[in-house]
């Protein structure tokens, strides 16, 4: 995470917004004390794969009775 202090957000507002829409949380600070936080819009934030919803929809939620990342490690060809 990225942080700033309120004496050098003027100076920094550009940069600091470039931080944002890249999906930085940026900490503004005070006299070394945590006093405000940027943070992207939730409508800006990169979306997260949910992969165990992959996982499921590939093999189903319980595949020959083993567990998910013991079929996916058989994928892969990890089978140590």
């Amino acid at each position: 995470m990225k942080t700033t202090s309120v004496q050098q957000v003027p100076q920094r507002w550009t940069e600091i917004l470039g931080w944002v829409a890249a999906g930085e949380e940026v900490e503004v600070t005070q006299q070394d004390k945590v006093v405000a936080k940027v943070v992207p819009a939730p409508s800006a934030r990169v979306p997260q794969p949910d992969f165990l919803a992959r996982a499921q929809a590939i093999w189903g939620a319980h595949p020959a009775g083993k567990t998910l990342s013991a079929v996916v490690a058989e994928a892969r060809g990890d089978e140590s």
